[in-house]
């Protein structure tokens, strides 16, 4: 666990997906993919640390209004009112790509309404939803981290959700051990402390937990319960993407 988690100065919630035992009884490479909460504090010595471990393509997950501090309309303002306050882009050192790829479809009000109603959202549990409605995204991100140079760093803001969604994808798709999917979800819930007390910003991980809760889940339940069924490989496949593209995402963790 030590050398998954990482202290790169002013870096949050940051993990490399290395380390982690696969059902074929080895264990994930480090350095192909590390998941991070946004890069808002992070330091000049922290993007050296991140450029040392040999980190070359940067994916923010984030919308285009979460990059802008000032909201430049009334959407704007209201699409940020319950996020963690917007900051830009981070500037990277020379040598590290940056890249935008939004995952929300921020359009599709009924499918997030519906996930509302259904208790999913801020937990694992709209992972297959997204997955199996909406791939668009998904493809999009995954399809940019295959063509990526180097390791890879992605985040959205928190580096819970979105990131989640990306990890889980990834892990599943190196057949990585379920127990080991959920832990990996859930050392956020502690590792996130800290960011949001440094922006003063209330941490809602309790409220998450009694959602699940109420409708029978814990984190690692609602894990197991979106792996359930779950073949990554076919499902991104069928969204649309190569064997050739596969191969080169699972590579980054399974030699």
């Amino acid at each position: 666990m030590s050398e998954r988690l990482l202290d790169w100065d002013g870096f949050y919630n940051a993990r490399d997906l290395g380390g982690l035992p696969t059902r074929g009884g080895g264990t994930t490479a480090h350095g192909g993919y590390v998941r991070s909460a946004d890069l808002r504090y992070v330091t000049e010595a922290g993007l050296a640390q991140m450029a040392e471990a040999g980190i070359r393509t940067v994916f923010d997950l984030r919308n285009d209004f979460e990059t802008h501090v000032e909201p430049r309309n009334a959407d704007e303002e209201r699409a940020n009112a319950y996020r963690v306050p917007p900051t830009p882009e981070a500037e990277l050192p020379e040598g590290v790509f940056g890249v935008r790829v939004p995952l929300d479809n921020t359009r599709d009000h009924a499918f997030w309404q519906r996930m509302r109603e259904e208790g999913r959202l801020g937990s694992p549990r709209f992972f297959t939803p997204v997955l199996r409605e909406q791939p668009e995204r998904v493809v999009a991100v995954l399809r940019a981290m295959a063509q990526a140079p180097g390791g890879v760093l992605f985040h959205c803001a928190i580096g819970r959700d979105r990131t989640g969604l990306v990890a889980f994808t990834l892990l599943a798709l190196a057949d990585v051990e379920p127990e080991a999917i959920a832990a990996d979800y859930r050392i956020s819930t502690a590792a996130l402390t800290p960011f949001f007390e440094r922006m003063d910003f209330p941490d809602q991980s309790h409220l998450i937990d009694a959602a699940l809760e109420r409708h029978g889940f814990t984190i690692e339940s609602a894990v197991a319960e979106q792996l359930d069924g779950f073949d990554a490989w076919a499902t991104l496949r069928d969204a649309g993407l190569s064997d050739a593209e596969l191969e080169t995402l699972r590579g980054r963790l399974v030699a």
